[in-house]
């Protein structure tokens, strides 16, 4: 990854607004597990030990903390050799990362999955492609499943989106939501897709509480004494704003 200004944990708190986003990666290896992973990178926004987190669970598992000394709301996930992390300032996030397996037959579990229309998206691209973009739809979903606080099959179901938009200014592609059930769109999310390391795809839903976007930064936690760093990546593809 990019070098950038690295900073040590005994930099806490770390600042984060109301419209912050950020969001941290840290290989599998740099870490016991991801229960460790989200101790310590909470300890970067307030002067509480990894240890002394505690932590709730929603009807389908999605997480929060108990007890927090500042408005804080995080959601996790990983795959293959990584994990991610997304954090903010008590704005509710969901987050999916996942490895883009060339040898998973995208097809087959889209049609169980996918909406017709972003099946048909899948169907119009070659094979490499397909895997691509298959990824793109499956984190944006999952994303939104977990920032609701879903159950994971039905909300795969309901959820889709539409990736084939123009590209925006600086490139980034535009995407929308649309789901079955237009009450699940009462609160208005913002979205943002993107290929943090090669391979991977990652998707962040934001269900922010005003049409201010968030202002997005990434971070790497990487191994015992050695200090967290940020660095950037160009989005992939975002929400479609007005």
């Amino acid at each position: 990854m990019p070098s950038a200004r690295a900073f040590s944990v005994s930099e806490t708190p770390l600042l984060i607004g109301t419209q912050d986003l950020h969001l941290w990666l840290c290989p599998h290896h740099g870490v016991a597990d991801s229960d460790h992973f989200k101790r310590q990178l909470l300890s970067h926004y307030a002067r509480v030990a990894p240890a002394d987190w505690r932590f709730s669970r929603g009807e389908h598992g999605k997480p929060g903390l108990l007890d927090s000394p500042r408005p804080l709301d995080f959601n996790l996930s990983h795959s293959g050799g990584w994990l991610a992390c997304a954090v903010t300032a008590g704005t509710v996030v969901g987050l999916d990362i996942e490895y883009c397996d060339p040898d998973r037959d995208v097809l087959k579990l889209a049609g169980r999955f996918f909406q017709a229309y972003e099946i048909a998206d899948l169907q119009a691209c070659n094979k490499e492609e397909q895997t691509a973009r298959f990824y793109d739809y499956w984190t944006l979903k999952e994303s939104s499943i977990k920032a609701r606080g879903e159950a994971l099959g039905q909300g795969l179901e309901s959820v889709g989106f539409r990736l084939d938009l123009p590209a925006g200014t600086g490139g980034v592609t535009g995407l929308r939501e649309s789901r079955g059930d237009p009450d699940n769109l009462t609160i208005p999310a913002y979205y943002c897709l993107l290929e943090p390391i090669v391979d991977y795809r990652l998707a962040v839903c934001w269900l922010r509480p005003t049409t201010g976007l968030p202002h997005l930064r990434m971070f790497e936690l990487r191994g015992a004494g050695q200090p967290a760093k940020e660095f950037s990546k160009p989005l992939r593809a975002a929400s479609i704003t007005h």
